[in-house]
């Protein structure tokens, strides 16, 4: 059993993903698996790194065949929710032979792997030659750029908010477990010099700063019409191709 699994085996997934209400996770999945999914465009054999319950599937064109996606996770309490092609590993050991995928997806994954270079390689490794890779990931700075920016009224406001009705996140990590952004310079670097062609790379995904305030509808309208992702994301997206 995996660090995860105990406390992954308390929680409904279906209903309160990673504590939080459905509505919360898929505003935010948009706002990273959907723009990931915009670069898939073909049905082409998937592998979904660290996929979790394969909600990725959901953002994907309907060109693809289910057949063709395959969902890698270290917890098997996670895969419990997929129906799909599932494989109990973990992201810095693929258990494929090289060059076996034309899409590889690293979705919210590499934050939280115990080496972000054997992770990245092993992707690298698996993908087929012309094969697109796939990667969003928390970046350093983020905060930093928020405390800077125009919107601190706004989320001063909203901790008010919380103070007066407390959102709180029924679901916390297990200690040990890595939680570690990437600088996204450090990240480029590092795709180029295992042999990645970087075709584009992003910012994207608005949500509150302090986490347990997730569920703030608040923030997401506030978010949604004046916030721009591009430079204030949480996230950076990075499409490469081998």
């Amino acid at each position: 059993m995996c660090r995860y699994d105990e406390l992954y085996k308390q929680i409904d997934f279906l209903k309160k993903p990673f504590g939080y209400s459905l509505d919360y996770m898929l505003w935010r999945w948009k706002k990273t698996k959907g723009e990931i999914a915009k670069h898939i465009e073909t049905d082409g054999k998937t592998l979904d790194v660290g996929g979790r319950t394969g909600v990725m599937i959901q953002f994907l064109p309907g060109l693809v065949n289910k057949r063709n996606y395959y969902n890698l996770d270290v917890s098997i309490e996670m895969l419990k929710y997929c129906s799909h092609q599932n494989i109990l590993a973990s992201a810095e050991q693929i258990p494929f032979c090289d060059a076996s995928f034309d899409y590889v997806v690293l979705s919210e994954v590499l934050e939280h792997v115990d080496s972000k270079g054997k992770t990245l390689n092993e992707c690298y490794r698996v993908l087929k030659p012309g094969g697109i890779f796939l990667l969003s990931t928390p970046r350093t700075g983020w905060l930093n750029d928020f405390k800077r920016s125009p919107f601190l009224l706004f989320l001063m406001m909203d901790m008010v908010l919380n103070k007066i009705h407390p959102r709180k996140s029924e679901f916390e990590m297990p200690a040990g477990v890595k939680d570690e952004a990437s600088d996204e310079d450090w990240l480029k670097e590092t795709l180029i010099s295992i042999g990645f062609t970087v075709s584009k790379q992003c910012r994207a995904d608005n949500h509150v700063p302090w986490r347990k305030n997730g569920e703030s509808k608040f923030w997401r309208w506030f978010a949604d019409g004046f916030v721009d992702p591009a430079k204030y994301g949480h996230c950076t997206i990075v499409i490469c191709s081998k």
